[in-house]
């Protein structure tokens, strides 16, 4: 198949048919029942829109098929719940009964959902894997979730001991986990994803978000004389109790400058944070995809960092457009309805509108972000994404595997690391 219209790329090549028809009117449905069904409908939702966005991925002509149901969703979903609750039940009165472990029952809860967490992202992989079918084939997982759950758990000690520097090595090591025990019928996948490959982007936090806070953070305590006076800060005789003043005595010292210059990093570190994530997101994308082997093809992607930052540029330009024209609205209407002499069925209504617009907020953010962010980023990596040696996907022989239990996404639902739309392979 060689489709050159501009919807289907040419065989080997990956593309995204650029048709989003229905796909509005797909998440108004999926929101509008998940609210009046208490959230229950989501995964029907959810499965309907991974049917949307594998049917218009197109791998060398062919586009992918998603198998999964709401049903087994949901189903998983309650088995899940009947293996978290009793198990924090039996933290709570752990804390009740033995007084002395009372302070631990918060950590001991966080590491338990940590270490549960890893595990469950690794059967929800297998899960979506076992439902996703190209030419009549089926994908599928094998590999220990067990073994990934310790895999992660050590790199994330780590990363935490190299106070973040391991972090794209943890990533690597995770993707050559996962790709090495993805199988594509007979045939299984290999990844060569190296930690060096995306380390340059990483540091890049490090250079424009921690770099400022350490300057100035060691320019303060050595204006210190390495010992920070106990009087720095007074209590504020005109605020709160709990509000504090820089004391006037170090007015315009090299303490108030490094104190002034340290809120000011602290402040740019996070906007540099907002600002550097799309950068690596399509960088360690891009890196990850070409280093994904099938025998002898290959992936090649050429995504630029740029076609990940007009999404959310656009989104946020689309939420601060619809939040201006909610504020002029809102500046005609109130003095209506804070008007004594106003008739009182006009307040009523207004009321009544207030909370279809608030309501009307939620859906018109969540199209947004579904028309705008996730379908721009999923056609952005497939439209650069390519296939060296694609005759060698011919050789693809199909599996008599059994797919994977609809109960093993349930648990990665439950702890809300499941990714219902995972941008990537």
């Amino acid at each position: 198949m060689t489709q050159q219209d501009g919807r289907l790329g040419p065989t080997g090549t990956v593309a995204f048919d650029r048709s989003a028809a229905g796909l509005t009117g797909l998440v108004v449905k999926g929101f509008l029942l998940s609210l009046v069904t208490f959230s229950i409908y989501r995964f029907w939702y959810i499965t309907n829109l991974r049917r949307f966005f594998w049917s218009r991925t197109v791998v060398a002509g062919s586009p992918a098929e998603y198998l999964g149901r709401g049903k087994e969703l949901f189903l998983g979903f309650l088995v899940a719940l009947a293996i978290l609750v009793p198990v924090y039940l039996v933290l709570f009165i752990l804390g009740f009964a033995v007084p002395r472990l009372e302070p631990l029952v918060p950590f001991l809860s966080a590491v338990f959902l940590f270490l549960l967490g890893q595990y469950a992202i690794f059967r929800g992989r297998r899960y979506r894997a076992s439902r996703t079918r190209w030419r009549g084939i089926r994908l599928g997982q094998d590999g220990s979730a067990f073994a990934y759950m310790v895999r992660a758990s050590l790199w994330w000690l780590l990363t935490i001991l190299t106070l973040g520097l391991a972090f794209p090595f943890m990533r690597a090591g995770l993707e050559r986990y996962r790709i090495g025990h993805t199988l594509i019928g007979e045939s299984r996948l290999r990844s060569t994803a190296t930690g060096r490959s995306v380390l340059w982007p990483w540091l890049m936090f490090y250079l424009f978000a921690v770099l400022p806070i350490l300057v100035s953070g060691f320019g303060l305590l050595s204006a210190a004389g390495f010992d920070l006076p106990s009087d720095l800060y007074l209590p504020d005789p005109n605020g709160k109790s709990n509000s504090f003043v820089l004391n006037p005595k170090y007015a315009g010292t090299a303490l108030e400058f490094f104190m002034v210059a340290g809120m000011a990093a602290f402040g740019f570190a996070i906007l540099a944070v907002v600002w550097l994530t799309p950068y690596y997101r399509a960088r360690e994308t891009r890196a990850f995809l070409a280093a994904t082997h099938l025998g002898e093809a290959r992936l090649v992607s050429h995504l630029k960092a740029r076609q990940f930052y007009w999404p959310y540029i656009l989104y946020f330009l689309s939420i601060v457009g619809f939040f201006i024209v909610v504020g002029i609205v809102l500046a005609v209407i109130v003095p209506l309805v804070a008007d004594p002499k106003a008739n009182p069925g006009m307040q009523a209504a207004t009321i009544a509108g207030g909370g279809l617009l608030y309501l009307g907020t939620l859906l018109g953010a969540a199209v947004l972000y579904v028309r705008v962010v996730t379908l721009r980023l999923w056609r952005a990596v497939a439209d650069t994404t390519g296939i060296e040696n694609v005759a060698a996907l011919e050789a693809v022989l199909a599996s008599a595997r059994t797919p994977a239990s609809g109960l093993n996404e349930g648990l990665a639902d439950a702890l809300d690391v499941g990714g219902a739309l995972e941008i990537g392979f």
